[in-house]
């Protein structure tokens, strides 16, 4: 039972942080998004979307990575990762909660 409750804990923590990141990238490569508007019309539309997938893609590792080292024990001394990861578990409740309440992201 404790190994369920693990696995789902590990879900639910990665699930936010990859919305967050998933939030971040989204609003960072859409059409008008952040990039856009501060590099103005260096980003074309077609330029998005690959750059969104393979941000994604790379940010799925780090989580699987991050995970993966937490559970076998990894005795880092650095607390920048932690930091980050909790600030993506952030923003990954705040995109959750505006899904619940606006719908969207």
């Amino acid at each position: 039972m404790r190994a369920l409750f693990n696995l789902l804990g590990t879900l639910l923590v990665g699930g936010l942080i990859i919305l967050g990141i998933g939030g971040v990238a989204y609003h960072l490569f859409r059409e008008n998004g952040w990039l856009s508007q501060g590099l103005g019309a260096l980003w074309e539309a077609h330029y998005e979307a690959p750059f969104m997938t393979l941000t994604l893609l790379i940010a799925g590792f780090l989580v699987f990575k991050a995970l993966h080292s937490a559970q076998v024990g990894n005795n880092s001394k650095s607390k920048i990762p932690d930091f980050v990861m909790f600030t993506f578990i952030a923003i990954g409740i705040f995109f959750f909660g505006r899904w619940l309440t606006s719908g969207h992201i």
